[in-house]
């Protein structure tokens, strides 16, 4: 399923809203943010069709640590072109913008892929 990036983004922020109360108060300097495929930022899965999302930064213990210094925001990364085939409907959509939100959500609490499965 298709649809413009204003229509994804609000999905995502929805999906955002949707994460219960007690982890979106542990969230520390963050912002997610809507591409439509993997760039550099991607590092080796630039243009990749199978990432549906990525989290860049330190997670969240590393940042508050007292020896974090200065860092940039974390970010999480919704890829749009990669997601969209996924899905048949808006609701498949919507979730699956969901999983991979939490999913990425997940790395910002220091979880590993490996810790996911």
């Amino acid at each position: 399923m298709r649809c413009l990036r204003g229509v994804f983004e609000r999905l995502a922020e929805k999906a955002l809203r949707e994460v219960p109360r007690r982890f979106l108060d542990l969230i520390v300097d963050l912002t997610i943010e809507v591409k439509a495929l993997p760039g550099p930022e991607a590092g080796r899965w630039k243009g990749s069709r199978n990432l549906l999302g990525l989290y860049k930064g330190l997670s969240r213990a590393d940042m508050t640590s007292p020896y974090s210094g200065t860092h940039p925001p974390a970010r999480i990364i919704l890829y749009q072109k990669n997601i969209e085939p996924l899905c048949r409907d808006e609701a498949e959509l919507i979730g699956q913008i969901r999983t991979t939100l939490r999913h990425e959500l997940a790395h910002h609490f220091g979880f590993t892929d490996e810790e996911l499965k």
